[in-house]
């Protein structure tokens, strides 16, 4: 039997961010796998494991400014609370004494999380394709992310990433996933999932989205988030291969439309651009297409 995966560790120049920018869809991914269940049930442990600062030996009683100027970092990006707490949680080389791959940077991580796992139990995500090859030597799992058409990457996409872990740590059919498809769906098909139920024999995924559609209040076509139907395949790897989606009922399409009325009677919808106004609570944005759409801004009138 396979070695269950119990810690997930990420690298960060290069695979989480880049320059002074995280890639597009980090947080999402990182929010949702944060809430991912081993198949034993438990809370899937992540990390962050670095090479930041100057390469070791690094003297003991340097070792935590480095560390603090690690988390500063992790502060600017905003992707700190994703690695709390930080003793835990985030391992430098300069922990270790030594630099990634070495099995003792991995095995410092493992030590700092507090748990009694083995390298074969965790996954490592990073760009770098010889620190790929040497972790699976060591008996790691690996992803490796990278630009299209880099040697070895196995996605380009950060919103992908959940959907493969998932599939690594086990293609389940539960929360994981739900979570691994949520993200996906909402970056690559403007789709909000709202359930999910289990999968038909032939492996089609079947569930309830939100999906942007036209609702005529007799003024504007503007775009409203409304319940269809949708069904999903997805591939060897976990990923999405093809998604279907319904169209709302006219009865729904009719409330939206009404709801969009009585927003405009009640001076609740503000035009688009500039400040909410007192009393508004739902605003006009343009997406990328040029289409308009309602967006709650609260959900009190002030």
């Amino acid at each position: 039997m396979a070695d269950m995966i119990r810690i997930l560790m990420f690298d960060l120049g290069e695979t989480l961010v880049h320059g002074d920018t995280v890639f597009p869809h980090v947080r999402e991914a990182l929010a949702a796998v944060k809430q991912f269940k081993t198949e034993a049930g438990k809370p899937l442990s992540t990390c962050l494991v670095s090479d930041f600062g100057p390469p070791p030996p690094v003297p003991q009683e340097k070792i935590g400014a480095i560390f603090k100027e690690c988390i500063s970092l992790l502060d600017h990006f905003g992707l700190t609370d994703f690695f709390k707490p930080v003793a835990k949680r985030v391992t430098l080389s300069a922990h270790a004494g030594a630099l990634k791959p070495d099995r003792r940077v991995f095995e410092k991580a493992i030590e700092r999380l507090e748990l009694d796992a083995g390298l074969a139990e965790c996954l490592f995500i990073t760009e770098d394709a010889k620190h790929i090859a040497a972790c699976r030597k060591l008996g790691m799992k690996t992803l490796q992310f990278g630009p299209p058409g880099s040697p070895g990457t196995e996605f380009t996409d950060w919103s992908e990433a959940p959907l493969l872990i998932n599939h690594l740590m086990a293609p389940r059919r539960d929360r994981n996933l739900e979570l691994a498809l949520g993200v996906r769906l909402g970056a690559a098909y403007g789709l909000e999932l709202i359930s999910l139920q289990k999968p038909a024999a032939d492996g089609r995924l079947r569930g309830r989205a939100k999906k942007w559609c036209a609702a005529p209040d007799g003024k504007e076509n503007i775009q409203v988030p409304l319940p269809v139907e949708v069904e999903i395949r997805l591939d060897d790897r976990g990923r999405i291969q093809s998604v279907e989606s319904g169209q709302p009922d006219s009865e729904a399409v009719a409330e939206a439309a009404h709801f969009i009325e009585s927003l405009r009677a009640n001076k609740k919808l503000a035009p688009e651009g500039g400040p909410l106004p007192p009393g508004a609570t739902h605003q006009l944005e343009t997406d990328e297409s040029g289409q308009k759409r309602l967006v709650r801004k609260r959900f009190n009138a002030i």
